[in-house]
């Protein structure tokens, strides 16, 4: 009995000098370091656009993000319209925007008062669009999001006539609105075959060559634009 309680109060003890022994600490450590502490993801080497990469090559998605440029100052209807064309001719033309909600060119939001703790809304005017698709073998995948509405499952059906032909998206940098009329925004298109190769335009920003933008939308057998359109 005498052995059992020596061995109880040796392990109070014990417990009592460890407990004393820790020392708390603000973790301060990089949000990265505490989510991968061996660095198995290798965060201080990968960038963002390597994983934009991995995106795109291992599940066919991309994102696409267009400034309202001029920026928006006053209450305007908004449309963005989907073209699809075969052999330079436009087949279908659809209103992305068609619902009276996607019309505005305005988003509500709240901010918490903190004396009366409850929200206030406001709203301001959107300052981009901003465009997310994913590809697979047969269709295109197509996702518009602003920061008042977001627009899902938009399909783009591909024209394949060859294993060897290819699409793919190019894009306007330079654009600026003007009211009633379209603006291109950004081009998913087909290769063509010039008869011994498949050849696709190589430039990637569109309003930068005008040559190479119309050789895109004349030798291109397929392609849709996504233009925007403001309107009083």
């Amino acid at each position: 009995m005498k052995r059992l309680v020596v061995i109880v109060i040796s392990t109070l003890i014990s417990i009592s000098v460890i407990s004393q022994e820790i020392n708390y600490r603000k973790d301060d450590r990089p949000q990265s370091v505490k989510e991968d502490r061996n660095n198995s993801y290798q965060t201080d080497l990968i960038s963002v656009v390597d994983m934009l990469k991995a995106l795109e090559e291992m599940a066919g998605i991309r994102i696409f993000k267009v400034p309202i440029i001029p920026v928006f100052e006053k209450e305007y209807n908004i449309s963005v319209y989907l073209d699809e064309y075969v052999d330079g001719e436009k087949i279908n033309s659809k209103d992305i925007f068609a619902y009276p909600y996607l019309k505005k060119n305005t988003y509500h939001y709240a901010i918490k008062d903190t004396v009366e703790q409850k929200d206030i809304y406001y709203d301001d005017f959107i300052p981009e669009l901003t465009f997310f698709t994913q590809d697979n073998d047969t269709i295109m995948r197509l996702n518009i999001n602003h920061y008042g509405a977001r627009i899902n499952g938009i399909t783009l059906h591909k024209k394949r006539l060859r294993d060897s032909q290819f699409y793919k998206w190019r894009i306007y940098r330079k654009i600026e609105w003007k009211l009633n009329e379209d603006v291109p925004m950004i081009v998913f298109a087909s290769s063509w075959h010039d008869g011994r190769i498949e050849r696709f335009c190589g430039t990637i920003d569109l309003s930068e060559d005008e040559e190479a933008t119309k050789e895109l939308l004349e030798k291109s057998p397929h392609y849709f634009v996504i233009s925007l359109k403001v309107s009083e």
